[in-house]
This record gives C-alpha cells, sequence and structure tokens, in this order.
C-alpha cells in the first residue's frame, strides 16, 4: 500500500478490517484520475466565464461538474488511507505514523530493527527544493503583477488573480522550510 499509485517503490500490504480496506482500494483507484478531474473542472469553468456566461446550460454543467469535483476529496465519496498508512522515508526505512504506543512496543519486542521515535515525518525534498521553488514562486507573482501594472491596458481578470495566487503558493512552500510540527495550533478548551 502506497499513498502514491504509480510510484515504483515496493509497496507494503498490511492486513486492514474490511471497511478500512473497501476505503483504502477506493482512494487508490480514484486518486491518478484526480488531477483529471481538476483539469476537467478548471476547463469548464474557463469555457462557463468565456464562452457564455448566461447560458443556464452551461451553468448547470458547470456546478455538475464542480460538485463531482468536490465529492471526490470527501472521505466517504473518494476514499481515504487509514492513519497507520506506512511510507518510506528518503533512507528507506519504513515509517509508520499514529500508531499506538502498546503496538509500537509489541513491534520492537518481536522484530529488533525496529526502532520508536517521537520524531515527526521527514519532509519528502530537501530544504534546497523548497527553497528554489519558492523563490521561483515568489519571483514570478511580484513579476507578474509588475507587468501587469504597468502595461497599460484592460488584462483578462484572472491574470490579475494569479499574481496573489502565485503569492501565496510560494508563502506555503516557503512555509515547508520549518521543520515539521514547529508551527501547532492547539485547541483551547473554552
Amino acid at each position: 500500500m502506497s499513498v502514491w499509485r504509480f510510484r515504483r517503490l515496493p509497496a507494503q500490504r498490511l492486513p486492514l478490517d474490511p471497511r478500512s480496506a473497501r476505503q483504502a482500494r477506493r482512494y487508490l483507484r480514484l486518486t491518478p484520475w484526480s488531477s483529471l478531474a481538476t483539469l476537467v473542472t478548471v476547463l469548464s469553468y474557463l469555457a462557463f466565464f468565456i464562452i457564455r456566461p448566461t447560458d443556464p446550460v452551461a451553468l448547470v454543467a458547470f456546478v455538475a461538474i464542480s460538485a463531482g469535483n468536490l465529492a471526490l476529496t470527501l472521505p466517504s465519496v473518494g476514499g481515504r488511507l487509514p492513519a497507520q498508512t506506512p511510507s518510506r522515508n528518503s533512507h528507506g526505512d519504513l515509517r509508520i505514523t499514529e500508531l499506538p504506543i502498546a503496538v509500537a512496543q509489541l513491534w520492537q519486542a518481536l522484530n529488533p530493527g525496529v526502532t520508536s521515535t517521537d520524531q515527526p515525518a521527514a519532509r519528502p525534498h530537501s530544504r534546497r527544493f523548497y527553497v528554489a521553488w519558492s523563490a521561483s514562486l515568489l519571483l514570478a507573482a511580484i513579476a507578474l503583477f509588475v507587468v501587469l501594472a504597468n502595461d497599460d491596458r484592460e488584462d483578462f481578470i484572472l491574470l490579475w488573480l494569479a499574481a496573489p495566487a502565485l503569492f501565496v503558493a510560494g508563502c506555503a512552500v516557503a512555509l515547508k522550510l520549518l521543520p515539521p510540527d514547529y508551527l501547532r495550533f492547539e485547541r483551547s478548551d473554552d
């Protein structure tokens, strides 16, 4: 079982209860199609707002496509992997998160190579990767804003929306430079 369907790393087969197995199979079956569903949603958005914004059939199609794509993100429809899904770190070691303490101690007793840790999972890419992407996205946002502000003509509204979107994406990637679990949001008992 792996989070990525087309990954070439070996997948781990672990026993699951029937309900979790059904949700995991559904997730693994539908995940490769999520990018295609998002592309269809974006294209329907563009077709609706550029071609015929007053056509009621286009409005119904747009709402149906958007609702279908949104429904795929629900765990009851699109499935989900269990919280204890195994993953491999950059060194190839198997890592299982959110495992109960009693089960982890049992595994340690039965397998001498198993170690437990309270450290959060490492990021999938190096810090250099996140620095390069965040700098590129932030520079693209600034450059797009400067070009749009100084070209002395009416520009398409989606171009104006792309500049803040690139900026927010760059800030989100820059936050990945912080260690995992560095920022914690705790619930108050109020």
